[in-house]
C-alpha cells in the first residue's frame, strides 16, 4: 500500500490488493489504531478500498528511527509523506478518542512534519510521489465498469 499524493483536503491512495486509485478525504482519516486495550498512535488506518474492501494502514517512522538508506528512492519519499500526513491528521486534531486530551493531562502524540527545505529537495512540485506510466493506479470508476 502507498500513497502518492498529500494535498490540503485529501490523499491519493493506490490499494496494495486490487491496485486501484482512491481519493480519501483528510477528513475521513484519524492517528490511532486500536489494538486490544491500547491504541498505536504511530498508525493511520486507511477506509476500506472501494473497489475490493482491502483494509490497510500507514505507519510513521519510530522516534529515533535511522535516516532512509536510499534517500530519493521511493520508500525514502513515501516515509516523509507518511509522516507529513501524520503531522497534518494531529494537527488538525484528527485523532482516535482515546488520544483526545481530556483536562490537558493526554501524553503527546509524536510527529514529524516536513521541514520546508525538505519540501524544497523532495517535492519540489508538491507533496506527490510521481509513479511510472505503467504502474498509475487504476481508477475504482473505471475498473468496475
Amino acid at each position: 500500500m502507498a500513497i502518492h499524493e498529500v494535498t490540503a483536503d485529501d490523499v491519493l491512495q493506490r490499494c496494495a490488493r486490487c491496485g486501484s486509485g482512491n481519493r480519501l478525504s483528510l477528513d475521513s482519516l484519524e492517528v490511532g489504531a486500536a489494538r486490544r486495550e491500547d491504541v498505536d498512535d504511530g498508525l493511520v488506518q486507511l477506509p476500506p478500498c472501494p473497489a475490493c474492501r482491502s483494509t490497510e494502514f500507514l505507519i510513521r517512522a519510530a522516534e529515533g528511527e535511522s535516516e532512509h538508506p536510499a534517500p530519493g528512492s521511493f520508500g525514502h519519499l513515501h516515509r516523509l509523506l507518511v509522516g507529513h500526513l501524520h503531522a497534518e491528521l494531529v494537527q488538525r486534531g484528527r485523532l482516535h478518542a482515546v488520544l483526545k486530551p481530556k483536562g490537558g493531562s493526554a501524553n503527546k502524540v509524536v510527529v514529524h512534519p516536513l521541514s520546508q527545505e525538505a519540501r524544497e529537495r523532495w517535492f519540489p512540485q508538491g507533496l506527490r510521489i510521481a509513479v511510472p506510466p505503467d504502474e498509475q493506479p487504476r481508477d475504482p470508476v473505471e475498473s468496475s465498469r
